[in-house]
């Protein structure tokens, strides 16, 4: 059993990282409503960030598959532009697809504000990588002053990214200052509560035992991150639809270079960092960063949720035969993983209900904000106020897995309608 589910790991790590982008959707384009601007309260940004291994118009294969419209294959389904014509400021930077909340938080600072990317004096020395990475140009055409206000919507693991990003705004890092003192990026002096809301869709808020599975499968694990390598090594930056954006860690290319150097070195000193998307989304990791992570009290936060599974005869998860292909490795592995104990936690009940490959429990919220979190749809039926500072969680999107919010279902109404009725409610408030 443990080498099936070693091949089963290298399997679904190789085809997540790689092969995503030949799996079709299905979603068709319906733009006949409008979005109902007599609801607005505010009317800020939004800034979308894509999960592990997304990709961004940036990338050149966004212009045939969008990751926000598109799902994983040919599409013009572009939600971005759909909003832009609509009168709503929409972006869509490029994080790190592989890379660790941390460092995606940062190449996110940079890409709003027009500079270079640093991860911090603390942080890279603690990890093993260069301090500074690529330098951009602002998304949003000019530099953001970090006053104005913006929304954050984040997909999967683009969910951990806002949810840093926007607790590094508003309360810094005491770690970086101590480092840098005056040299300190303003993302990490703190003091800037610029975050209206907080949006994640299928985001791992508390980890997946899918990762654990890869991440402590140590043989498998290492010629994945060799694989990351070999490909900077030889193909320089951009493979396939995005750029994987190790740099850093030298594994690919830096800014000014065509090519990486292959080196052992680089791979083990990954390898072994922990600073990478895989170790953040284990249970464990997924607690750490919980731990480092706060709610700002202006902030409104919101999570949708999905559900492709349903309890079959032995009790047991069992996936509807409708989701994207890619899912049925990784919702074969959860189904092994029930009632086995992961980093303290038994996989039961919610833990083992899923979209595929996120267990629900994991999506609605931080467990380590439990004590606040409300549901959305009761607390209007009652007549309550949405209060900022607290997690609200949507109903739950049952029959429908985890990419469907990059556009590979029709939702109950269309693939449109979620979205603009999203913002809407952003905006209510």
């Amino acid at each position: 059993m443990k080498k099936v589910t070693k091949l089963i790991s290298l399997i679904l790590a190789i085809t997540l990282c790689v092969c995503a982008c030949i799996i079709p959707a299905s979603a068709e384009s319906n733009t006949e409503r409008v979005i109902d601007k007599n609801k607005f309260e505010t009317d800020y940004p939004y800034i979308f960030v894509h999960g592990m291994g997304g990709w961004s118009p940036s990338n050149e294969f966004y212009s045939m598959s969008p990751y926000w419209g598109g799902g994983l294959w040919l599409s013009d389904t572009d939600l971005i532009k759909m909003l832009n014509e609509q009168g709503i400021e929409a972006y869509a930077p490029a994080v790190g697809p592989l890379s660790s909340a941390w460092d995606r938080a940062c190449e996110l600072y940079a890409q709003l504000t027009g500079t270079t990317v640093d991860y911090g004096e603390a942080h890279s020395k603690a990890h093993g990588h260069d301090r500074f990475g690529f330098t951009y140009e602002p998304v949003m055409g000019e530099a953001w002053n970090l006053e104005d206000k913006i929304n954050l919507v984040g997909h999967s693991f683009g969910g951990a990214t806002v949810r840093l990003f926007t607790s590094l705004l508003a309360f810094g890092c005491e770690e970086e200052i101590a480092a840098t003192g005056d040299d300190t990026s303003e993302l990490f002096k703190g003091g800037h509560e610029s975050v209206h809301s907080c949006i994640t869709l299928s985001a791992p808020h508390n980890g997946t035992q899918v990762s654990n599975m890869l991440y402590d499968l140590t043989g498998p694990y290492y010629v994945i991150v060799m694989l990351y390598n070999l490909i900077g090594a030889t193909l320089g930056n951009d493979f396939l639809v995005f750029s994987l954006q190790m740099g850093h860690f030298g594994l690919t290319p830096k800014q000014d270079e065509k090519r990486a150097k292959f080196s052992f070195d680089n791979i083990w000193n990954y390898y072994q960092s922990g600073d990478n998307c895989y170790y953040d989304m284990t249970l464990r990791g997924a607690a750490e960063l919980n731990e480092t992570i706060k709610l700002c009290d202006s902030t409104y936060y919101y999570s949708y949720t999905t559900a492709a599974t349903r309890t079959d005869c032995t009790g047991k998860q069992l996936i509807y035969p409708s989701v994207t292909p890619i899912f049925y490795i990784s919702s074969g592995m959860l189904r092994l993983s029930e009632g086995k104990t992961y980093d303290g936690v038994t996989i039961e009940g919610d833990w083992a209900v899923n979209d595929g490959i996120v267990p629900l429990i994991s999506a609605r919220y931080p467990l380590c904000d439990e004590a606040t979190a409300l549901s959305y749809e009761e607390s209007i039926a009652e007549g309550k106020d949405i209060e900022s500072g607290r997690w609200y969680y949507m109903n739950t999107l049952v029959g429908t897995d985890h990419f469907d919010f990059c556009g590979t279902k029709d939702y109950p109404t269309s693939f449109e309608d979620f979205y603009y009725t999203m913002i809407e409610t952003a905006n209510s408030r």
